[in-house]
C-alpha cells in the first residue's frame, strides 16, 4: 500500500467520518495544484475508494438512518461521485475555500486493510502514524511510483 492510500484510510479509520472539505483541503495544499485540478483529482480517488469499498459517502441528518443519524449514500461508485461533485461549492472571499457538505466513513474493508498495513509498517519498524509528506516533494512531484493514485 502506498502512503496516499494509507493516509485516506487512516482518515476515516476511527468510525467518525472525515468532512469532504477538510480532506480536499489537506489534499490540495499538499499536492500545490489549483483547485480546479485537485477537485478532478479528488473526485478520480473518490470514485477508486468507493469502487472497492474502501470508504463510504454520506452524511449526517437529524433522524438518518444509521449509526449518530449517519445517511450513507447507496449507487455506483460514479453516481456517488456525481454526487458529491455536484455538491461541490467554492467559497470564494480572501482565499478561495473548497466546500464538499458531506462525509467520508470507514468500511468493514477499508479498516482491514488498514489495520494489515499499519501492522506491517510496525513489523517493519516504519512509521505508522498517517501523513501526506513524503507524497509530494517541494516541487510537487510524486516522489513514489503511483504515489498519487490508491494502491494496495
Amino acid at each position: 500500500m502506498n502512503r496516499l492510500t494509507y493516509w485516506l484510510l487512516a482518515t476515516v479509520y476511527d468510525g467518525t467520518g472525515e468532512n469532504l472539505w477538510a480532506w480536499s483541503g489537506n489534499l490540495e495544499r499538499a499536492r500545490k495544484r489549483p483547485l480546479a485540478e485537485t477537485r478532478e483529482w479528488a473526485l478520480t480517488i473518490l470514485r477508486d475508494l468507493l469502487a472497492q469499498d474502501l470508504v463510504a459517502v454520506g452524511n449526517y441528518e437529524p433522524d438518518g438512518p444509521g449509526r449518530a443519524g449517519w445517511d450513507e449514500w447507496h449507487g455506483a461508485p460514479e453516481a456517488v461521485a456525481d454526487r458529491v461533485a455536484e455538491i461541490y461549492t467554492l467559497d470564494v472571499g480572501e482565499d478561495e475555500v473548497p466546500f464538499w457538505p458531506c462525509y467520508l466513513m470507514d468500511t468493514e474493508a477499508g479498516n482491514r486493510l488498514y489495520d494489515q498495513e499499519r501492522a506491517r509498517r510496525e513489523e517493519a519498524g516504519d512509521e505508522v502514524i498517517a501523513r501526506l509528506d513524503g507524497i509530494w516533494d517541494a516541487d510537487a512531484d510524486v516522489i513514489e511510483p503511483n504515489g498519487d493514485k490508491v494502491v494496495l
